[in-house]
């Protein structure tokens, strides 16, 4: 009768799953040596090397998949414990961070008193912030943001003015400056995060804010310029947004982080309109 033979290192749970698949062996835990159950057999064991020889002729096939499987088992076990220790760091706290953010906000209709109308395009702008976090948790930040995005008007005469309505369109520039507050909601390094900014908003229009000026300056690339200029609008507003989306720390120097804020701006004659801007950050942290 062919006796078949396979040694570990030690029983484990990996041998018992073993075992249990393949109930024609049986695990000796004195010997550490897996036997099939010899139901009637006689004769005895001359020596391991004996043994290892009939397997190899008659059973390794057997033996093959039974290392596969123990193989895939313990495989599977430290995979286990690499997510449980991975999920469980702290790659945040007490670390600065700078983080650079790809924005686009989206097209906004506003209404303006005595009737004037603006359509402001969808555009793609740019953010940066650099905060630090205080622990795996909060997180305080100074927040600049940038977008340049074309309008189109529809410009109402003022009551009593025979003037026809006109349309006109140029472009924005759009600059927020803000002290931003974080909180990460899970400790780990994935979890959703909610945020709030508090600043203001600088809005520079190609809108004329007064009669054409004719003089000289001095240019300090040029010289003496002289020509006509044409003063603009433009104002800071105050401004404050919140809004939130999911961060992955994946591990201590890099972060990556998508969200959606809602920024409002109080802007003169036409109350406090909102503007959604979708985000794609990517950070680093020291």
């Amino acid at each position: 009768m062919a006796i078949t033979t396979v040694t570990f290192d030690s029983p484990s749970a990996c041998v018992n799953q073993a075992t249990r698949r393949f109930p024609q062996l049986r695990w000796d835990v004195t010997t550490t040596r897996m036997t099939p159950a010899m139901n009637g057999a006689t004769g005895g064991f001359k020596s391991d090397y004996q043994i290892n020889q009939v397997v190899g002729v008659v059973s390794m096939d057997r033996i093959w998949k039974i290392a596969t499987f123990i193989a895939l088992c313990m495989a599977w076990g430290n995979c286990v414990a690499f997510a449980e220790d991975y999920w469980s760091q702290d790659f945040r706290s007490k670390k600065w961070e700078i983080i650079l953010s790809p924005q686009y906000t989206l097209a906004k209709n506003l209404g303006f008193d005595g009737g004037t109308t603006a359509k402001i395009n969808d555009t793609w702008g740019f953010g940066l912030q650099i905060g630090y976090n205080f622990n795996t948790h909060w997180n305080v930040a100074g927040v600049f943001s940038w977008s340049q995005p074309d309008y189109q008007a529809v410009v109402q005469p003022v009551q009593g003015n025979p003037g026809p309505v006109r349309s006109t369109s140029g472009s924005l520039q759009m600059n927020t400056f803000a002290l931003g507050v974080t909180y990460n909601i899970l400790a780990g390094p994935l979890t959703p995060y909610v945020e709030g900014i508090l600043g203001g908003t600088y809005i520079h229009t190609d809108i004329a804010d007064g009669p054409p000026v004719i003089g000289c300056y001095w240019d300090p690339w040029y010289g003496q310029v002289c020509g006509v200029g044409q003063p603009t609008k433009s104002a800071t507003y105050f401004s404050y947004g919140i809004g939130g989306g999911l961060r992955w720390d994946i591990n201590q120097y890099v972060l990556l982080r998508g969200g959606v804020r809602q920024q409002w701006t109080d802007i003169s004659n036409t109350g406090v309109p909102g503007f959604t801007i979708v985000k794609l950050d990517i950070g680093f942290k020291f």
